[in-house]
């Protein structure tokens, strides 16, 4: 496990020096949940803007989480461009720790950003009991994990990170906005429909819902939400297809990360003997 841990704590620490990454990243979602919310909310909940940015909470938690996850598969590509990777490849560490511990550190940075929005929750009005709030944190946690795991997925077939920075915009946006973030899927065309339940993000929107709305404290607090706004898919199945595309990611990436292993000792060898 050391070598596990070894590579987490180095992400943190790039972290802890790199405090306007953290800022940066929620400069973003803070407007959308104030400026959209109070624009938008005012179309889509009757005038009650507050009632749709309490909507746009679990939705803009998952844009952090997306973004935050996402770009912190950067540092796998800026370490594949510097040589780090092919000394850890090469080093005796099995691929799979090499692996979970980079989608670790991603989760771990998206969740640290995320988490500084949760201090929102009694400007938005809601107080959720400590029971519902560790649920919260749990959907957020298991979403920051299926969403690190595609992150590094698609850091393992980019070279650099121009061309990693032009595939993250491609896929993003798109995940973004057929995700039920800032409008109810039940509301897209049919196919767009099928475009969101093939989203991870979707899942993980749900779940996130079904943690802080769900139960009386949100009506305590909020005084009830919109029928249109509600959790639509059951929240076992968000939690199974999470699993999945945390599994699946996982699996597909060390399985690349095997083949570049593979090469990379076959070239050092070659070096070596040169």
């Amino acid at each position: 496990m050391r070598p596990f841990w070894g590579i987490v704590l180095r992400e943190l620490q790039r972290l802890r020096h790199q405090k306007a990454r953290i800022l940066s990243g929620l400069a973003r979602p803070l407007l959308w949940l104030f400026l959209l919310g109070s624009g938008v909310g005012a179309i889509a909940a009757g005038a009650d803007a507050a009632a749709y940015r309490r909507f746009l909470l679990p939705g803009i938690l998952g844009m952090v989480l997306l973004f935050g996850a996402m770009f912190g598969a950067l540092s796998t590509v800026h370490d594949r461009e510097f040589g780090v990777i092919r000394l850890l490849l090469i080093a005796p560490v099995r691929r799979t720790t090499l692996v979970l511990a980079k989608i670790a550190s991603s989760c771990s940075v998206a969740l640290v950003q995320a988490g500084v929005l949760l201090t929102l929750l009694p400007v938005l009005g809601i107080s959720p009991e400590p029971a519902r709030l560790a649920l919260l944190l749990g959907a957020m946690a298991l979403t920051g994990l299926a969403i690190s795991a595609l992150g590094m997925l698609l850091a393992t077939r980019v070279d650099s990170l121009e061309n990693f920075s032009g595939i993250v915009n491609f896929v993003l946006l798109p995940m973004l906005f057929l995700s039920g973030a800032l409008y109810p899927v039940r509301a897209l065309p049919g196919a767009l429909r099928i475009g969101a339940a093939l989203n991870p993000l979707t899942y993980g929107v749900d779940l996130m819902k079904h943690a802080a709305f769900s139960g009386p404290s949100f009506a305590r607090a909020g005084g009830g939400l919109d029928p249109r706004f509600r959790p639509e898919l059951h929240p076992a199945l968000d939690a199974a297809v999470l699993a999945a595309t945390f599994g699946a990611a996982l699996a597909l990436t060390t399985l690349l990360f095997d083949r570049e292993a593979r090469l990379t000792r076959r070239v050092a060898g070659r070096e070596a003997v040169g």
